[in-house]
């Protein structure tokens, strides 16, 4: 049955049988979505001033015991193979089960035909019997003029300023394992989709999950209660900190202030100096989770439903709450929207926020601008933002039936490029440094030689020589055209994911770099290499190479510094945030948090978050906070060295005992632990003077 799960979800997912907003069982679908679709249907109804009716009700589908007949209706209605149903009725043959009662667990009773708690199976058998329900219920509201009908201002107008002012989304039912809501705008239609029924009318809510849906003082105050009457498990002794770490890296992200708030509160069970506790270990942190740490999967979730609902909610934001500017890139992330709580989802407002307030803005881009070219985008979205809007000019268009770019030029752009053709091509990429990470400024350069040649630069931190590699392939196969053409490159990943379904009829073959072979291709690569890295020493007069986002999410962050964000959010918020950290600790606190002033070599992390024993760590934190003796109070004292590992554990005087104690100590425990071993006599003897030498030059 585990092996019917397994390939059954994933077929399921595929043909999209279960509906959108059923999330349980739903692949690439999360809690977090549900509750961010029910958000969007919340601020909607307050932005549009519409009265939404919501019917919540508990589904007691008798989960435990689930009768299979359900399952079957489902199987046969949506045309699955009946081989399924024989299986299932053969695992539910004779099942021994055990009832747990308060005297201890009973002897076995036998039973057939019934859906055991735990099964593998059991969670798609539960949603698969409701979500016949749930499209039936879908069926009946099609063409129900009661039924809730989502689209943008603009569209509701009939005045559409952008693409998404022609996605329309009917909500009719949201549905988790347990809980689900049934939605219309009407009672009377409310009625016919349940049982009628005498239900408390609760004015401008939605509770569910039991989570305040788009209500971030709700939760915060749950949270709040919990982490008020929290405390740590009791020990023999102290616990080391990197447990302490361990228990709290569960958290859940809600508003902005409150988790600063909550962070502040989490910390100080631990220690004051929080800011020192949440930086990585490379800044002189101990790497500890943070709160205030979904914007982008909402607007290209792979379900239509939800990715609908929030572009059309992006929509409104942009021209019916902003004035036609983006609120999520350029002069629109200078503005706040905290007085538009209600209308927009809060998650989205606190996602503005960051984006606005990280160094660099973060904004989050549009990737697919296809609309723009046929000039089918409305004149009244772009004169608002023209360097002189003239409303006279508005109005005097529309009296024309002048509403679209389109209407004033016939002539489409050309986008045709003719090249040449070409038999024999190399590539290559070289960046500088050659170990530049990510954030780190750095030069990417991608070239390809044949019978013709061009070096280009690519811009941005975010990047790495893979760029500069893939680019000088994708040049070549634009460059090419023709049969027999062959490219060279020395990245030999890129020639096997290259797919064989590709248009080009270049052939793309390896050869080994920086060798002294001299056929043909080594040559040619050796040439590509050397257009590449001489082109570094004049970098910035080099054009940049145009960036391929027809692969990229259709909404992807970027900055100014580092172009275009398509690694991990998550990892760069997390990288961009602690660099600020950094920074504002460096600055001050007589120099204790300044990394620049210290070995630049991060140093292993397992000290400060798995070590059972921390204690180094622990007073590395209190050093750190300022809680230590300083070099300036020892000088304060007759002391005149500065306080480093080295004086300490090499040249103080005050610590000599202490260090040939430790290292007696040493000697001993190694000597003993040789002994156990076996160890040959030579051996022993030169890893016994090592052990000598902890604190010796």
């Amino acid at each position: 049955m585990s092996w019917l799960n397994l390939n059954l979800v994933p077929y399921i997912a595929r043909l999209r049988i279960l509906p959108d907003t059923q999330v349980a069982t739903q692949q690439g679908v999360q809690t977090r979505d549900l509750i961010s679709y029910l958000s969007g249907v919340k601020c909607w109804a307050k932005r549009h001033k519409t009265t939404v009716y919501a019917l919540k009700r508990d589904q007691m589908k008798g989960f435990d015991y689930l009768a299979p007949q359900g399952m079957y209706d489902a199987i046969e209605a949506y045309g699955l193979p009946s081989a399924i149903i024989n299986l299932d009725r053969a695992a539910q043959t004779q099942t021994s089960c055990y009832i747990r009662t308060a005297h201890g667990i009973t002897d076995p009773i036998v039973i057939d035909g019934l859906t055991k708690q735990g099964g593998s199976l059991s969670p798609l058998k539960s949603t698969l019997t409701t979500s016949l329900g749930h499209h039936y219920l879908n069926d009946l509201s099609a063409n129900d003029p009661d039924t809730l009908v989502i689209s943008s201002s603009s569209s509701c107008k009939a005045d559409p300023h952008l693409s998404d002012d022609r996605l329309t989304t009917k909500v009719i039912m949201a549905e988790a394992t347990d809980d689900s809501f049934l939605f219309a705008l009407t009672l009377p239609a409310l009625q016919r989709n349940t049982l009628a029924m005498e239900l408390a009318l609760r004015v401008g809510e939605l509770d569910f999950l039991r989570t305040m849906v788009d209500d971030p003082h709700a939760r915060f105050e749950n949270l709040r209660e919990f982490f008020d009457s929290f405390s740590f498990p009791k020990f023999l002794s102290r616990p080391p900190i990197t447990l302490l770490r361990k228990i709290l890296k569960q958290n859940i992200p809600i508003k902005r202030a409150d988790a600063d708030k909550l962070d502040k509160t989490l910390k100080n069970l631990i220690h004051r100096e929080s800011d020192v506790l949440t930086l990585p270990v490379a800044m002189h942190g101990l790497d500890f989770p943070s709160i205030s740490l979904g914007l982008q999967r909402d607007l290209n979730h792979p379900i239509i439903s939800y990715r609908t609902l929030a572009r059309i909610t992006l929509a409104d934001w942009q021209c019916s709450v902003n004035e036609c500017i983006n609120p999520l890139d350029g002069h629109g992330l200078k503005r706040t929207f905290v007085h538009q709580a209600g209308r927009i989802p809060y998650a989205w407002i606190v996602a503005q926020h960051a984006m606005a307030t990280s160094n660099p803005p973060l904004a989050l881009k549009r990737t697919d601008i296809c609309d723009v070219l046929p000039g089918t985008m409305t004149l009244a979205h772009h004169l608002p933002n023209s360097l002189l809007p003239d409303g006279h000019a508005l109005r005097s268009l529309r009296l024309k039936n002048v509403t679209q770019s389109a209407t004033l030029s016939t002539l489409p752009p050309s986008t045709i490029i003719s090249p040449d053709g070409h038999q024999l091509w190399a590539s290559d990429g070289s960046m500088i440094p050659a170990a530049a990470g990510i954030l780190d400024p750095k030069s990417i350069i991608a070239a390809v030689t044949g019978p013709q040649t061009i070096v280009l630069r690519i811009d941005g931190r975010n990047s790495s020589i893979l760029q500069g590699e893939l680019i000088g392939i994708i040049a070549g196969l634009i460059m090419s055209d023709g049969p027999g053409s062959s490219l060279f490159t020395d990245h030999q990943n890129s020639t096997r994911l290259i797919d064989d379904s590709r248009t080009s009829p270049l052939e793309i073959s390896y050869t080994p770099a920086h060798t002294n072979e001299v056929s043909l291709p080594a040559l040619l690569n050796f040439e590509a290499d050397h257009y590449a890295s001489s082109a570094q020493a004049d970098a910035k007069r080099l054009l940049l190479a145009p960036i391929p986002t027809f692969f990229m999410d259709e909404f992807t962050f970027h900055t100014t510094d580092d172009e275009w964000i398509e690694s991990s959010m998550r990892t760069y918020l997390h990288k961009t945030r602690a660099r600020q950290s950094s920074r504002t600790l460096g600055y001050g606190h007589q120099n204790r948090m300044t990394i620049d002033l210290y070995d630049p070599t991060p140093p292993y992390e397992f000290p400060y978050t798995h070590a059972f024993s921390a204690y180094s760590a622990l007073v590395q934190l209190y050093a750190r906070s300022g809680q230590l003796p300083t070099a300036d109070l020892l000088y304060s004292r007759g002391c005149e060295a500065i306080e480093d590992a080295h004086h300490i554990f090499v040249d103080c005087t005050h610590y000599a005992s202490w260090r040939s104690k430790a290292a007696e100590e040493l000697h001993a425990r190694a000597r003993d632990k040789l002994l156990e071993q076996e160890f040959d006599p030579e051996d022993c003897a030169i890893l016994l003077t090592q052990a000598n030498l902890p604190s010796h030059d």
